[in-house]
């Protein structure tokens, strides 16, 4: 029997058997600050998609249950968007983008999410694949200092290889960390990382207050 659903504010995974055969992805996620296990390279996708959104404030992997007229299926992710809450369904077929309610109890709306959707965002995802584990692994020794000074030094939208010269003798990789912490809050913008590789010649131009 699956479990219930108790309130909308999904923290952790609903206890469920690991796919027969799928593979097993583990990260730290930023945003939840705690590490989790995916089954589904998309999967993986769609969360580095979530991480990368600043509108996106929560998100769980494998919230609950989703009840509908041939049963209940397991969803993929629940997300939370300002006060607006979804949930998204992996599939490999085409279908309609809202499927639905999560319960007849939680009005929070279900929508599929097909491997084509992803296509126009691929490079942004490749490199925000390659930002996290920088947030991952340092995140917790920039300082505020610093990422108070990488954000100002944005004002006059330098290239992230000029920030890294500009502001030697700090340890470089944490001042690109700062930088990447940066864009993961919205506070600053580089809007080179949807069509071009990440790398030193991305500008990066502090976001309007």
């Amino acid at each position: 029997m699956a479990p219930s659903i108790s309130h909308s504010h999904f923290t952790n995974p609903t206890a469920s058997e690991r796919p027969k055969g799928a593979p097993r992805f583990e990260f730290w996620a930023p945003k939840l600050k705690r590490r989790m296990t995916l089954f589904d390279p998309f999967q993986v996708r769609l969360w580095a998609l979530l991480e990368s959104n600043p509108r996106v404030i929560a998100y769980c992997e494998r919230p609950a249950f989703w009840c509908h007229d041939k049963g209940q299926q397991l969803v993929d992710f629940w997300v939370k968007v300002g006060r607006r809450e979804m949930c998204w369904v992996v599939t490999s077929k085409l279908q309609p983008a809202r499927a639905g309610a999560l319960s007849p109890d939680h009005d929070i709306s279900v929508r599929y999410v097909h491997g084509q959707s992803l296509a126009s965002h691929k490079v942004w995802i490749e490199n925000w694949m390659r930002i996290l584990p920088y947030l991952s692994s340092n995140e917790c020794f920039v300082s505020e200092k610093l990422l108070a000074d990488v954000e100002r030094a944005t004002s006059n939208a330098p290239t992230l290889g000029q920030i890294e010269r500009d502001f030697q003798p700090n340890d470089i990789v944490l001042v690109r960390t700062a930088a990447f912490m940066l864009l993961h809050k919205g506070r600053i913008k580089a809007e080179s990382l949807r069509d071009q590789p990440l790398g030193p010649a991305m500008v990066l131009r502090r976001a309007p207050t």
